[in-house]
């Protein structure tokens, strides 16, 4: 199997027939960019880790519900986003860092500036409280948008609500990004 070229919907269908090996292909494939939409969106890095493994577990169990040609990518987000919100009924998150988003503290020679990467730290810090403050729903269209860049109809896919609705919490989720944001990074 030449895994670079085959489409994630192609693998999903096999894996629909009983296939693992390509199962294991999708979750190399899909492992950083899901764990991190999860960690977003859970606000714990422990508790996304374990989430991650319960989505890709269901991913497997329900692997005959998939329908090719549906796009994988919504199907396995919406997954993630069910997992996340069934984790966080009855707790509010908490702001995380993301570990895979941020440079590297010890700056290049040629790199960034040591004040530069305290400011773009604290920055990312800032928005990650930003983002963890938002309601379950704009936080998943935010993070699905800005982060993972999914289109409105692939996130209202995920999300099982109109485009119309997305484009709603879209608007919304940045405006309070936009008023908690202002007066502390000015």
């Amino acid at each position: 199997m030449d895994e670079s070229r085959d489409r994630d919907e192609c693998l999903m269908a096999r894996v629909a027939c009983g296939e693992r090996t390509c199962l294991e292909v999708l979750v190399r494939r899909h492992a950083n960019r899901l764990l991190t939409f999860i960690a977003r969106m859970v606000g714990d890095r422990h508790r996304a880790e374990e989430l991650f493994q319960d989505v890709f577990l269901a991913v497997w169990v329900k692997r005959r519900q998939y329908q090719f040609p549906r796009p994988f990518k919504s199907w396995l987000y919406a997954i993630a986003a069910n997992k996340c919100r069934a984790a966080a009924r009855g707790r509010r998150p908490t702001p995380v860092a993301f570990d895979g988003d941020e440079a590297p503290l010890t700056p290049a020679a040629s790199g960034p500036s040591p004040e530069d990467t305290l400011v773009a730290t604290e920055t990312a810090a800032l928005v990650g409280a930003a983002v963890a403050r938002l309601p379950a729903r704009q936080r998943a269209v935010v993070v699905l948008r800005v982060w993972e860049g999914l289109s409105y109809a692939e996130i209202a896919d995920v999300v099982g609500r109109t485009e119309a609705t997305v484009r709603s919490h879209m608007h919304h989720g940045l405006a309070a990004l936009r008023e908690y944001l202002e007066p502390r990074l000015r």
